[in-house]
């Protein structure tokens, strides 16, 4: 893998999500609770489907980390007008962030950019 890009992107082959919790806790030092069900950011747009994981930066270095599955794992529910569903992704973000108010504008750019590049593709079919 390319060096500029491992820093940004790691690639992992766990079978389910407590598995894939907890090689995140290891490589990451996040806490448990950081990775509970209740706390993972479910997004579905259209077939992208992917989870966000916040987690408190201690260096002081805010930066977004893209995970990604070899293969779909369930990641816990979401509800869409009261019915609850199981939610499967193998697109995980990890969004590090140095105070509480940071984290909602980096969920934003983040979202913001994910919707740019569905539109470039909508437009270029």
């Amino acid at each position: 893998m390319n060096d500029e890009l491992k820093d940004f992107i790691y690639f992992m082959d766990k079978e389910n999500i407590e598995k894939l919790s907890n090689e995140i806790c290891k490589n990451f030092y996040l806490r448990k609770e950081e990775i509970k069900d209740k706390n993972i950011e479910k997004i579905q747009f259209d077939n992208l489907t992917f989870g966000i994981y916040f987690s408190k930066a201690n260096d002081n270095k805010e930066r977004i980390l893209v995970l990604k599955n070899k293969k779909k794992i369930k990641c816990g529910y979401f509800s869409i007008n009261g019915i609850k569903k199981e939610f499967y992704t193998d697109l995980y973000f990890l969004i590090l962030h140095k105070k509480e108010k940071d984290k909602n504008i980096i969920f934003e750019e983040l979202i913001e950019k994910i919707l740019g590049i569905i539109r470039i593709k909508e437009i270029n079919l």
